[in-house]
């Protein structure tokens, strides 16, 4: 009877064993599956690097993490991903801060920097090695987000119906900017009004803006913005680098494996880097395309150019006042600037 007892619990004990074996297997490959909604509209050179990004982190999580894109606007409005994002309804954005300067002042400067940093590279080494990183995930901790990494690449320019060749020609005319670019813009007499990129080729069209901020020139010539508006403004001093962002829900982050969450993380550092690349590659093709469709490009002389930048640094003292952390933020980047011999 102990030997059919023994020889019984002998055999139940080997079925446990079997059973919490695939058991356990099945949740460690067990499928994740995110929703993000990103800031450009599908077939633009950032969309296709958003692709690539979704790609990535399914290759190298061998498809334990799975990250469906959604268009601008397909869940929310492009201004509201920062409220939906947190409360849940999705489980990443990709994203320009510039749309919510109101909430996070300090997102005025780690968005783009009217007439600042004249370079990508300074902008990611700000990041990453002067202490920016930190700066910027402490603020979002604090809204129940994980700001994973930023994409940063070069200037960005204007795109008008009329040709601009100083301030003067500036004034009075409706723009669509938004980020810091909108207040510096106002201070130089536009008539601005923000609104999202994916709205800007129809309001061009519409006549309900005069000029606009947008995107990369090739994203621009993507989006077919020579069809209806045949002057580019260079330089673009309203954002000469630009960063947008991949930022996740907190609670969603902290659910994910410790290695998934590094990969995720890399692979948002690899997506920077290929858009910064591209963005200047495929820029500088998409110029000559511009100019093909009978676009004509304009520099604005370096006298005009440093009457904007007194305007906006005027801009940048006011955004740094409005809390303390905007103003722990620009002081960081100025004295990074001031190193790279960029300001006094």
């Amino acid at each position: 009877m102990k030997r059919k007892k023994l020889v019984i619990g002998f055999v139940v004990a080997v079925l446990s064993l079997l059973l919490v074996g695939p058991m356990n297997a099945t949740a460690a490959d067990k499928v994740i599956k995110w929703r993000m909604q990103v800031l450009w509209d599908a077939g633009t050179l950032p969309f296709k690097i958003e692709k690539k990004f979704v790609d990535r982190v399914k290759e190298l999580t061998g498809g334990r993490l799975q990250i469906k894109i959604f268009a601008p606007g397909s869940l929310v409005p492009t201004n509201q991903m920062l409220d939906a994002v947190q409360a849940g309804m999705f489980e990443m954005m990709k994203q320009y801060e510039g749309y919510y300067i109101g909430k996070m002042p300090e997102a005025a400067f780690t968005s783009a920097l009217p007439s600042g940093f004249t370079d990508a590279w300074q902008l990611e080494t700000w990041f990453w090695e002067r202490g920016g990183i930190q700066l910027v995930r402490d603020s979002y901790k604090k809204l129940g987000l994980y700001y994973l990494a930023p994409s940063i690449y070069g200037q960005e320019p204007i795109h008008s119906k009329f040709p601009i060749h100083s301030i003067a020609d500036m004034k009075g005319k409706k723009g669509r900017f938004v980020g810091l670019a909108g207040p510096v813009l106002s201070k130089l007499g536009a008539a601005v009004t923000p609104m999202p990129t994916a709205e800007v080729y129809p309001a061009l069209e519409k006549g309900v803006i005069d000029f606009a901020d947008r995107g990369g020139l090739a994203a621009n010539y993507d989006a077919g913005l020579y069809e209806v508006a045949k002057y580019i403004i260079l330089p673009g001093f309203h954002q000469p680098v630009t960063a947008t962002c991949y930022v996740a829900n907190m609670a969603a982050w902290k659910k994910l494996p410790k290695d998934i969450q590094a990969i995720l993380e890399c692979a948002a550092r690899e997506a920077s880097a290929d858009l910064f690349q591209l963005h200047m590659v495929k820029g500088m093709e998409a110029l000559e395309k511009f100019k093909a469709k009978g676009c004509e490009v304009i520099y604005l002389p370096k006298d005009e150019v440093k009457k904007i930048r007194k305007v906006a640094m005027g801009v940048w003292e006011e955004y740094a006042n409005k809390s303390p952390k905007a103003r722990q933020v620009l002081d960081s980047q100025k004295e990074w600037m001031r190193m790279l011999g960029l300001i006094d």
